[in-house]
């Protein structure tokens, strides 16, 4: 836990566990025997920074602590001087500095609007505890019991039974808007008394109030962590979070876990997800996530329209697009980050038309980055192309981290030249070589260079569907190239389509970065000639083979079947032809071999029995 210690008489943050008494304290007048029930707490305290004396080196025990002291000593037990509440200070101080602003406090705003955002203290409080001269008097015993009961949040908690039942012998002098209260703090062990009385009257000295701090501290043991809030599952009761600079946590929340929403209490099922968040830790249980943002960030791509500026605030104007007419106006601190194409700036070297992403949290924008009406970038590669109806995004691949993986929409007006030819998107392939003007987010421009290669291997599989791919065995690799849809195939030298290769083709193949030119079938040598038996598993009419499992196989060998193909059907009867062929028949196929691809001349068919 990280703590910022203020200056003044007393402070204390947070108590580590206490440590025996020491032969010899910091303080010369709590080595008295009179302070042994006090002097552990108070070299410990001082120890860890918590708490100070005086000049001529003594503690004085004795002397009361004001009602302003006691509030922003227990504020800080509570997490107000933890480095990684700076967040929910800011909060803090834009919902309640109004509100003590009439209180005139010499100092401890930040201890009172923490105890005002987390629901401790109220306007009311404001007026018994701190107005005028209250801060300065002492704190009562009972008033102690009072905060000390709201910082620990047992306010909530308590009876409206007035029949309380005490062991102190002055119970019955006990105010009774106090006394549950009073229960709660002895219940908690936090207060007992003195001499079996417990003294509301009286006033809380700085003994007292060093034991009192420590036990609340080690009773809550309370940490915190900014974090980011990643995702909420209520069926799994687990909410996924990261803290910062650490790896993602995935945690089981239960009913005791406690949601708000910039201090404000809400159920589960209302919080937001994608924003930074507070958790408050107690020992090592989660007791609470507080989101600062009530909406999920967002970051919005528009363009610049102008602004507004005071000494207080920054508001930036934003069209949607370089056409419209409506502009919408964001809020932005006066030292809003600023960075215009990739370099730190500022709000005046801004112009209009420029395009800017805002990165929004709770609707205030918290950084600005601008970049150029056209954008030129050069020398990359495109990684890949999606086609969606008439949209068209391009992936890009960089050595530069800024570009890298970065996904721009196509304009449907893009000009595009291919090796140093005017050309269109049908040319435009995965791995090309490209320069790109991107305007307003948009590639409006696109400059790709290829070199072509030239590949020979054996077809072993083709895919047809929104994107047409074949692969391939080349030189006993497995490779697969898609097949453009202006790609020029020609079998036994004649012009064809897809349709017309075949498994086991031998392929020869004119590549441009990673798509198909030119598909060519080797020419034809029949080797030798074969009788192929078996029982068959499969028959595919589109690239016209039976796939035969031959008697003792455990691997089908595919037939390839053409227009002089010869059916004849010797038992079951029926048409004699591939379609007559089904799952389960018995077949003898005459096979010539061409380029290690069969192709049958006959084949004889036996159906399967019924």
């Amino acid at each position: 836990m990280k703590k910022k210690i203020l200056p003044m008489a007393l402070a204390l943050a947070t108590f580590c566990t206490s440590i025996s008494a020491l032969a010899e304290y910091t303080f010369k007048d709590i080595e008295e025997e009179q302070y042994s029930w006090c002097a552990p707490q108070i070299q410990d305290m001082y120890e860890a920074g918590y708490i100070n004396g005086y000049e001529d080196g003594t503690y004085r025990p004795d002397e009361t602590v004001t009602k302003l002291e006691c509030i922003a000593l227990f504020a800080r037990v509570m997490g107000a001087s933890d480095e990684d509440n700076d967040d929910v200070l800011a909060l803090a101080h834009e919902q309640y500095d109004s509100a003590i602003k009439a209180s005139s406090l010499p100092w401890g705003e930040d201890e009172i609007v923490y105890m005002m955002y987390k629901g401790a203290f109220t306007a009311a409080d404001l007026i018994t505890y701190i107005n005028g001269d209250e801060k300065n008097k002492p704190m009562t015993r009972g008033e102690a019991a009072v905060i000390i009961t709201k910082a620990m949040g047992g306010e909530d908690g308590l009876s409206n039974d007035p029949g309380v039942s005490l062991h102190y012998k002055d119970a019955r002098e006990i105010p009774t808007n106090i006394l549950q209260y009073v229960k709660y703090v002895t219940d908690q062990e936090i207060m007992n008394g003195i001499d079996d009385a417990f003294c509301a009257d009286g006033t809380v000295t700085r003994s007292q109030i060093a034991v009192m701090l420590s036990r609340v501290a080690e009773k809550c043991d309370y940490s915190f962590k900014k974090v980011r809030i990643d995702s909420i599952d209520e069926e799994t009761s687990t909410i996924t979070y990261t803290p910062d600079g650490e790896d993602q946590i995935e945690y089981t929340y239960t009913n005791d876990t406690d949601f708000y929403v910039k201090g404000e209490k809400t159920q589960v099922s209302s919080m937001p997800e994608n924003v930074s968040a507070l958790v408050q830790y107690s020992g090592d249980d989660v007791v609470m996530f507080d989101a600062m943002s009530s909406v999920a960030d967002e970051e919005i791509s528009v363009i610049y329209a102008g602004y507004n500026a005071s000494s207080t605030f920054l508001k930036i104007n934003v069209k949607d697009d370089e056409n419209s007419q409506t502009v919408r106006t964001f809020t932005c601190d006066v030292d809003v980050p600023i960075t215009y194409a990739g370099s730190p700036s500022t709000i005046k070297a801004l112009k209009s038309g420029d395009a800017v992403v805002l990165s929004v949290s709770d609707g205030k924008v918290v950084a600005i980055k601008a970049v150029e009406k056209i954008e030129e970038i050069k020398n990359v590669s495109i990684s890949d192309i999606n086609i969606n109806g008439s949209d068209v995004t391009m992936t890009i691949e960089s050595s530069e981290a800024n570009y890298n993986g970065k996904k721009y929409p196509v304009s449907e007006t893009v000009s595009v030249t291919k090796n140093g030819k005017a050309s269109d998107m049908t040319n435009i392939y995965i791995g090309d070589k490209v320069n790109l003007k991107v305007k307003y987010g948009t590639i409006i421009s696109i400059d790709a260079t290829a070199v072509n290669s030239t590949v020979e291997g054996v077809l072993t599989k083709v895919s047809i569907g929104e994107t047409t791919e074949i692969t391939l065995n080349v030189g006993g690799k497995t490779v697969t190239y898609q097949v453009p849809v202006n790609c020029t195939i020609e079998k036994n030298g004649e012009s064809a389509d897809i349709y017309a290769l075949r498994l086991n083709d031998s392929l020869k193949l004119t590549v441009q970065s990673g798509a198909v030119l030119t598909i060519r079938t080797l020419a034809s040598n029949t080797v030798s000639s074969d009788k192929i038996s078996g029982t068959v598993t499969a028959v595919n009419q589109s690239y016209k083979f039976v796939a035969v499992l031959t008697d003792g196989s455990s691997t089908p060998i595919n037939v390839n079947v053409n227009a002089n193909t010869k059916y004849t059907v010797v038992r079951g009867g029926g048409s004699a032809s591939l379609s007559s062929i089904g799952t389960g028949d018995r077949v003898e196929c005459y096979v010539s071999v061409s380029n290690g691809a069969y192709v049958a001349t006959d084949i004889v068919i036996e159906k399967a029995s019924k």
